[in-house]
């Protein structure tokens, strides 16, 4: 399922009309209807808007509600993962974790060379990410740290933090965040 398939509903599901979503957000009607029908990319703010204004956790836009764990596990096939680009950020993610109501969200990101996060964000919680590929270049505040092939690191998220690709190539990370909120605040 695409977001804006995704977001379709959750607004059809409130009784929400297409104009009504437009005032609430500030984006135009024509421009959620590109959203909706996933001919647009939405940034990363309009997303937080949209979150906002539905009522639900900015989470919920990338997961897959259909994807429950009503049996003893759910798997997410690779081919069946959804790739999430937020340009702000110019990193591609991919949730790892179907499930809205996990404790845990699991994310795959990926950062071309050369890229880097254009804005700081912030979020409640705590954040692990481990290195699978390439080199990172973690920011926080004012602090930096490199991360290499295999190396992990855990802070607090409520600190405002970047990632940079610093190595060649592209860079391949697992981002593990509790509660779940895929950059819901941007500073």
């Amino acid at each position: 399922m695409k977001i804006g398939r995704i977001i379709r509903n959750l607004r059809l599901a409130k009784n929400i009309k297409l104009q009504q979503l437009a005032e609430m957000t500030g984006i135009s009607i024509g421009g959620l209807s590109q959203i909706e029908r996933d001919l647009s990319n939405p940034s990363l703010a309009a997303l937080v808007r949209i979150a906002k204004a539905l009522e639900v956790p900015i989470a919920s836009l990338f997961l897959d509600s259909e994807k429950k764990l009503e049996n003893k596990a759910v798997i997410i096939r690779d081919k069946e993962r959804r790739k999430i680009i937020v340009p702000e950020l110019e990193t591609v993610y991919e949730p790892l974790s179907p499930i809205k109501d996990a404790k845990v969200e699991f994310t795959l990101a990926r950062m071309e060379e050369g890229k880097k996060q254009k804005v700081l964000v912030t979020h409640e919680g705590e954040e692990h990410v481990f290195v699978v590929k390439g080199t990172l270049e973690v920011r926080i505040e004012d602090e930096t740290y490199i991360l290499k092939e295999g190396d992990s690191i855990y802070f607090n998220p409520s600190f405002p933090h970047a990632f940079r690709n610093a190595g060649k190539g592209e860079m391949i990370a697992v981002i593990a965040a509790s509660p779940p909120s895929l950059y819901e605040n941007i500073l």
